[in-house]
C-alpha cells in the first residue's frame, strides 16, 4: 500500500478547486461568450471526465486528521 500524502498534492482536489473557481466566475458574470447555462454545462462535463480519470489513476491516499 502506498503510503498517504499531504490535501495540497491530491490532483484531485486541485482539479475540483479549479472547477469551483470556474463555476463562481460564471456567477460572478465572467463572459466567455456563452450563456450561463453554458457555462456550467461545459465546466460540469469536463470535470465529470477529469474526476473519472484521476480516480481511475489515483494510488494514493490523502492524510486525514489522525494519521502520521
Amino acid at each position: 500500500m502506498e503510503p498517504s500524502k499531504p490535501w495540497y498534492a491530491s490532483r484531485t482536489i486541485w482539479a475540483n478547486l479549479i472547477a469551483a473557481v470556474a463555476t463562481i466566475g460564471t456567477v460572478a458574470g465572467v463572459d466567455l461568450g456563452m450563456t450561463g447555462e453554458e457555462q456550467a454545462s461545459l465546466v460540469a462535463g469536463i470535470l465529470a471526465v477529469v474526476n473519472i480519470v484521476l480516480r481511475l489513476t489515483t494510488k494514493t491516499s490523502i492524510k486525514g486528521k489522525g494519521d502520521a
